[in-house]
């Protein structure tokens, strides 16, 4: 279930980069039309997709981590998966909301009678109201690592990494919901947490967790 969960960071955070670094084309770009209309909505859909993935595995890696980490604390690993499904509640709704500013972009019956006021609108909401998402995901990743230093079932040095990182997120997120004016300058705040996640994703997913550490776990329980 560890290697589970280092899998599933693995894929979400691939779909991250995609979203983040990838060829998608701005709404503003496809409410302009013209004839490259049909390839930058291909690639617009590639990252509604892309975001679907990520969900989606934000959730089995919620339920790994609580497989692996309810031996530790059985509550703590249950507040911590919800809080991680939490995220990906919200998460899928902000993508139903993409779609929708997505249609309405597209559709000229939509752009009619002040449809490009409900794209600005939508467009504003999405990307705006994600921040909101990253108060529980701060939440849940900062429960999980903190299991995880006190099992030992992976170094300290990297639970450690990702209490602080998880942390910071969650400050960072919050200030932003507070200052809105903030959001065009937190960007390098969340690369740490980028970093982190693929260095504990290697790991889960190569080296698993520490046998000695979970025998004595096991131990503990009989």
């Amino acid at each position: 279930m560890a290697r589970l969960a280092g899998l599933a960071y693995v894929i979400y955070t691939l779909a991250g980069l995609y979203i983040t670094f990838g060829p998608i084309p701005s709404l503003g770009v496809l409410s302009e039309g013209g004839a490259a209309s049909q390839p930058l909505e291909f690639r617009f859909r590639t990252g509604l997709l892309a975001e679907t993935l990520l969900y989606t595995f934000v959730c089995v890696s919620a339920a790994a981590m609580f497989a692996v980490l309810r031996s530790v604390s059985l509550g703590a690993a249950l507040v911590a998966a919800f809080c991680r499904l939490v995220e990906s509640a919200m998460g899928a709704t902000f993508i139903v909301i993409k779609y929708a500013a997505f249609s309405a972009a597209l559709n000229p019956a939509l752009s009619e009678g002040g449809g490009g006021s409900v794209v600005t609108l939508l467009r504003d909401v999405y990307g705006s109201a994600i921040y909101f998402l990253l108060v529980p995901m701060a939440l849940g990743g900062f429960i999980f690592f903190a299991l995880f230093f006190r099992s030992r079932l992976i170094p300290r040095w990297l639970s450690g990494w990702g209490m602080i990182t998880y942390l910071i997120v969650g400050i960072v997120a919050s200030l932003v919901m507070l200052f809105p004016a903030l959001k065009a300058q937190v960007i390098l705040f969340f690369l740490p947490g980028a970093l982190f996640e693929w260095v504990a994703a290697v790991w889960l997913l190569f080296v698993g967790v520490s046998p000695r550490a979970d025998h004595q776990l096991s131990a503990t329980r009989g």
